[in-house]
């Protein structure tokens, strides 16, 4: 088979007229035309006068969608200072020591490299846990809308992050609702950190349904395996009506218990409907420093119990980790190898969550039904796995 011809990482979004792209082969496997009107939306059959696009068997997929980064401190490392340890212990305590420091015109900047390597990658989505309350009060969320305005092919969500993770506190959950009020798309946070992590657990679930959107949290990041808040979240989900509308991101300790103690938690996870979000970069280099257990949940036993997965890339070279990608297929690729899941059925699997899990986590369409806006990329590959076996290249349709 012929090698197809390399293609760059770049937006070549065009005006409203309308295209067709011949010869692709879709994420399913199937070869196909797709056709795109003049108001870019997928159409479902032929347009008059659409210009050719020659897919020659690449793969055409929904553009990307990012489901956890922190934008409000990509590429922040001078402002922070570097985590030394490299533990998260640390990365808390140094971003606490920089609060004065951060401002709009600081983390800007930052925000809007990272959305600019996230376009050339082909994201179209991205969900980013902005830092809010305490003494940072709400910079760092607009530095974000204001980098958001810079790359508007990108549509960002926002989730408040508390700098203080006890959300059952009113204060806190005053700060949660001023987010809200700002744009906020979900109740975040980390109450695995609070003093009492159930209440905290329970007050975001409860704020979450009170408000009416989605809960997505950061959920017990730390290979101490006597930590684990995963049947209260399931619990507060079920309680607070919010099945499918949940997130999990990180648990990490979750595969530091023997499968046998864990299944429970698996499963209660799959009833009430909570996605999870795998996060193998930052976890990788976080957790395992002393106990030798690498950070990653148990990928096979979610999978094989039914729940929703999906695979993030969350820091860009900022004090929590010092490496970074703005990729979620390079993200995926990580977690292939790490999750032992590079043979062709494991391969297949992931390619499902990063191209469409990935979209459905963030609330965008399948992509590529007839109505759907049409967000698409073009990538160097002649199959799904193949895009996530080598994290090629790509381009914006």
């Amino acid at each position: 088979m012929q090698a197809p011809a390399r293609v760059k990482c770049l937006s070549v979004t065009a005006a409203s007229s309308p295209f067709v792209v011949r010869g692709a082969q879709l994420p399913s496997g199937a070869t196909a035309d797709v056709w795109v009107d003049g108001t870019r939306r997928i159409a479902p059959g032929e347009v008059p006068g659409a210009r050719v696009i020659d897919a020659g068997g690449r793969l055409l997929a929904p553009a990307l969608a990012e489901p956890h980064a922190h934008l409000d401190r990509a590429f922040s490392l001078e402002v922070t200072g570097s985590n030394r340890s490299g533990t998260l212990a640390e990365a808390i305590h140094r971003f606490d020591a920089a609060l004065g420091q951060m401002t709009a015109d600081t983390l800007q900047p930052g925000a809007q490299r990272a959305l600019q390597m996230m376009d050339s990658a082909g994201v179209a989505h991205v969900r980013t846990h902005t830092a809010v309350g305490g003494r940072l009060g709400f910079r760092a969320w607009e530095a974000v809308e204001v980098a958001a305005r810079t790359v508007p092919q990108i549509q960002v969500q926002q989730v408040p992050m508390p700098s203080d993770p006890n959300c059952h506190l009113p204060n806190v959950a005053a700060w949660i609702r001023e987010a809200v009020a700002r744009g906020g798309v979900a109740v975040g946070g980390a109450p695995w950190l609070a003093d009492d992590p159930s209440a905290a657990t329970r007050a975001s679930a409860e704020l979450a349904a009170e408000l009416g959107i989605q809960l997505d949290l950061h959920v017990d990041e730390t290979d101490d395996p006597d930590v684990s808040t995963l049947l209260v979240l399931a619990d507060a989900v079920q309680k607070a009506g919010l099945r499918g509308r949940a997130v999990a991101a990180h648990c990490c300790s979750l595969g530091t218990r023997p499968a046998q103690m864990v299944r429970g938690e698996v499963e209660a996870l799959a009833e009430s409907d909570i996605a999870v979000v795998l996060l193998p970069l930052s976890n990788l280099a976080l957790q395992g420093r002393s106990s030798g257990v690498r950070g990653l949940a148990p990928v096979g036993l979610l999978r094989d119990a039914g729940v929703t997965l999906a695979v993030g890339s969350d820091n860009i070279r900022d004090v929590v980790v010092g490496v970074g990608t703005a990729d979620p297929l390079r993200a995926a690729w990580l977690l292939a190898i790490a999750g032992h899941l590079t043979d062709e059925d494991g391969l297949t699997w992931l390619s499902d969550v990063v191209l469409r899990q990935n979209r459905a986590v963030c609330g965008a369409p399948s992509g590529l039904l007839p109505g759907d806006p049409a967000e698409l990329i073009l990538i160097d590959a002649f199959t799904a796995v193949e895009a996530v076996a080598l994290a090629p290249s790509r381009v914006r349709l």
